[in-house]
């Protein structure tokens, strides 16, 4: 019955006209319906990018990018650089052809039907990290399928599903050569995810609603929260050289998405339509402080420029050969480390040598890309300062002083929403704006 179901599917896609539905039998028209994918196979000057996923529920497995270019004669030519491939090639670009077959029965069935060394090792029933001496217990492997039930396509692409298994495949039809899309898409992936911001919110309609996490291992979970989240689903996905696109459809607040690119600011990922975004959460990463942030001394106003010039000149009556190297937003290094307001200085002449010394801050997020900084009569101080601060009485007072300079809210732009190495805050009260690097 399902399969009949698929057939009628199939009829739709390649849009017969009416009268057709009832001169032809369900068999011719499955009969063209193969014609025509396999007009459409062969006829791809690049061949297809396949979107491969394995598994049936939980999400085990990250997607792969697979390649194949289709011969008239049944040949196929499949190729990749995934780590399951075998006979010392793991993660190396390989190539390898073997026979497919486009079987016209109940639906439309793609399968490779021989063995390839690209594909079968996601289908052979061995332990994928044991390959190929550990035969599991259910034969079920990777959960991987090469019989492929076609459930629609188009000029561009073919969607399928795995015989057995189930899981969603697709075939786009690929714009480049696939050493190029191979390193396009590594490039991408690399601009949008790395091992220091490993979550992301997941919004539509501006407001944060769900969160993504560990996107850059190709197989992550969706939650309701970052930490000790109530709810986790695990999902699988494919990079692209614009982005990345789930297994399976999805939706938030109503919007439905697949696949993400990046968009033209580079700020975050937007969904087809745009109305569902992935935004890296590098608000966190800056607010969290534990990297520490220096301030751009040519953004400091009037008054900071002489709080400076005054607490080099304290650092000097603690030790003639210190000055200071910096001043930023972290956590200092010394005894009893504060988050807040770090000093860097020198301790030698030849400025080889240095150290820190801290102000508590307190810094909170209104909203996304807001920070408010407060310092108060109440910050400590760590125990660097207040040693200092016994040799040298006029220090912890100007660091106090600078400190309150930078009270207030503003709003954060980093200059790579990604991966930043830097950001600007600018007052939300005025136009004061401090200029932070790593």
């Amino acid at each position: 019955m399902g399969m009949m179901a698929l057939a009628i599917s199939l009829t739709g896609c390649v849009r017969l006209e009416e009268d057709d539905l009832f001169d032809e039998s369900a068999a011719l028209r499955i009969e063209h319906t193969g014609d025509d994918v396999q007009r459409l196979l062969v006829n791809a000057p690049y061949g297809w990018v396949m979107q491969y996923h394995t598994g049936t529920g939980v999400s085990v497995f990250e997607g792969f990018n697979l390649f194949a270019k289709f011969e008239q004669s049944g040949k196929v030519t499949l190729a990749g650089n995934h780590k399951y491939l075998r006979d010392g090639n793991a993660n190396k670009y390989t190539e390898a052809s073997s026979l497919y077959q486009l079987i016209r029965e109940d639906g439309l069935v793609l399968a490779f039907n021989t063995w390839n060394d690209v594909l079968t090792p996601f289908v052979d029933p061995v332990a994928p990290y044991a390959a190929p001496d550990n035969l599991l217990k259910d034969g079920a492997g990777m959960q991987g399928d090469q019989n492929l039930v076609i459930t629609s396509y188009n000029d561009k692409e073919v969607i399928m599903r795995g015989e057995r298994y189930g899981a969603e495949v697709r075939l786009v039809k690929a714009d480049r050569a696939w050493a190029d899309y191979i390193a396009d898409t590594e490039s991408m992936k690399n601009s949008i995810t790395n091992s220091t911001i490993t979550s992301y919110y997941l919004t539509a309609g501006g407001r944060d609603t769900l969160y993504y996490v560990g996107l850059r291992g190709g197989k992550y979970r969706k939650s309701d929260r970052v930490n000790d989240p109530l709810r986790v689903d695990s999902i699988s996905c494919c990079f692209t050289p614009n982005g990345f696109r789930n297994e399976h459809s999805d939706e938030v607040s109503g919007h439905r998405f697949q696949e993400f690119t990046l968009s033209e600011d580079k700020s975050c990922l937007v969904n087809e339509d745009g109305t569902v975004k992935v935004i890296p959460m590098w608000d966190t990463y800056i607010v969290t402080r534990t990297t520490l942030w220096k301030l751009d001394p040519e953004a400091f106003t009037e008054e900071q420029q002489q709080l400076y010039a005054q607490m080099d000149e304290a650092f000097k009556v603690y030790n003639k050969n210190a000055s200071i190297a910096s001043v930023g937003l972290g956590r200092s290094s010394g005894g009893g480390a504060v988050n807040g307001l770090v000093v860097t200085f020198y301790t030698n002449a030849k400025k080889t040598q240095s150290n820190t010394c801290g102000l508590s801050m307190t810094f909170t997020r209104p909203r996304f890309g807001e920070i408010n900084i407060d310092s108060s009569e109440a910050s400590t101080i760590d125990n660097n300062l207040k040693s200092i601060g016994g040799r040298s009485a006029e220090l912890e007072p100007l660091v106090r002083k600078f400190a309150a300079t930078l009270n207030g809210t503003y709003t954060m732009v980093p200059n790579d929403y990604f991966l930043p190495t830097g950001a600007v805050f600018t007052s939300v009260s005025d136009a004061t704006k401090l200029v932070l690097s790593k």
